[in-house]
């Protein structure tokens, strides 16, 4: 017993030992992490987050399709069941779209009655796009453009009804989200951070903020760059990074603990430890890893309204906290791991009568 902690705290002085003992090549793997951030800083600057419905608003169209012929062949007729035809409609609605200023949002089949020209439950397509702007008139106005350029677009000029009006719907955001997520974060953090304390080291504390802030960061960087659609979904987004970021840590600094305890790296420096330990837990990591991202490519395949970009940021959050916590971690607690303080023994009446006994 007196020999395992005789090897323990050989260990951990081993570890502190090189006050700034980064790992090997530590410095070339903040590259990558410096261009994301400041790219995303001069994205944000500029043109900001690619917002989705939740902060713009919403408009929503219908559009008869004509699969029946029911007007001749005057229109242009289309199937769904065919998928040439449907994305031929696709193109020419995000045409439309595009000569007004906005984008679609989202596209799905369903039917449409139009009891004036004998047509019930026929084939149609709903298509949400975003609003230009907060002010209703400016929005009536475009969505009345737009609405005009589909007729003469789908040949409907003589059919007027076989486009319905376009619904309107406002900001649905409420930036309380924001604080929410925040102190879910903050609370989460802290709640973790003191268990590993006590558990492993103190020094979990500061390396858990260094980490979790660079994730958090990084994640919103890449968000900006490619552009992905920001809705209050984000909240789950930030979430599930905070939550892969502290698996890492756990993972890591569980398996540091193990190898203090089996006296393994005798006589090894610490950022060797640091390298060592990492590449020991890799192999699990990378399966556990592929796993969840698989599970986030097929749910980025689902045609179903927010899931596609919430799978999407999930798969950034996978991408971020794998690069950091494989290539700076180690670095992170290379240097700022500290040995605990050993408490000091007082002297009893009893013990002092011992050694005098003794001597």
């Amino acid at each position: 017993m007196t020999n395992m902690k005789k090897e323990k705290l050989s260990l951990n002085k081993r570890i502190t030992s090189s006050k700034f003992s980064f790992t090997k090549n530590f410095l070339y793997f903040l590259i990558v992490p410096a261009i994301i951030l400041i790219v995303g800083i001069v994205l944000l600057s500029t043109i900001g987050f690619n917002l989705g419905t939740d902060f713009t608003g919403k408009s929503v169209v219908k559009i008869y399709i004509n699969n029946e012929d029911s007007f001749g062949e005057e229109v242009e007729s289309y199937n769904l069941d065919s998928q040439e035809d449907k994305d031929a409609i696709y193109d020419k609605i995000e045409l439309v779209l595009s000569e007004n200023g906005v984008k679609i949002d989202s596209f799905r089949t369903t039917n449409m009655t139009i009891s004036d020209y004998n047509v019930y439950l026929g084939q149609a397509v709903e298509v949400t796009y975003q609003n230009i702007s907060d002010d209703l008139d400016s929005i009536t106005a475009k969505n009345s453009d737009i609405r005009n350029s589909l007729v003469t677009a789908f040949g409907y000029s003589s059919y007027d009804d076989a486009i319905s009006s376009i619904d309107y719907s406002p900001s649905t955001a409420d930036f309380g989200w924001i604080t929410g997520t925040v102190a879910s974060i903050v609370f989460g953090y802290l709640v973790f951070a003191i268990y590993m304390a006590f558990r492993y080291n103190p020094s979990i504390f500061l390396v858990g903020i260094i980490q979790i802030a660079i994730d958090l960061f990084l994640t919103l960087g890449l968000i900006s760059i490619f552009r992905l659609t920001i809705n209050m979904s984000l909240a789950i987004i930030l979430i599930s990074t905070f939550l892969l970021s502290a698996f890492n840590l756990f993972y890591y600094y569980s398996k540091i603990k193990s190898n203090i305890k089996s006296g393994k790296f005798e006589k090894t420096k610490n950022s060797v430890i640091a390298d060592e330990t990492i590449k020991e837990i890799t192999f699990n990591r990378v399966i556990i890893y592929i796993a969840l991202l698989v599970i986030s490519v097929i749910f980025s395949a689902l045609a179903v309204e927010g899931v596609r970009e919430v799978a999407l940021g999930i798969m950034t959050s996978l991408i971020v906290t794998f690069y950091t916590s494989q290539f700076l971690l180690p670095s992170f607690c290379s240097v700022f791991y500290k040995e605990r303080k050993k408490a000091k023994t007082v002297k009893t009446k009893l013990s002092k009568k011992a050694e005098k006994v003794s001597e």
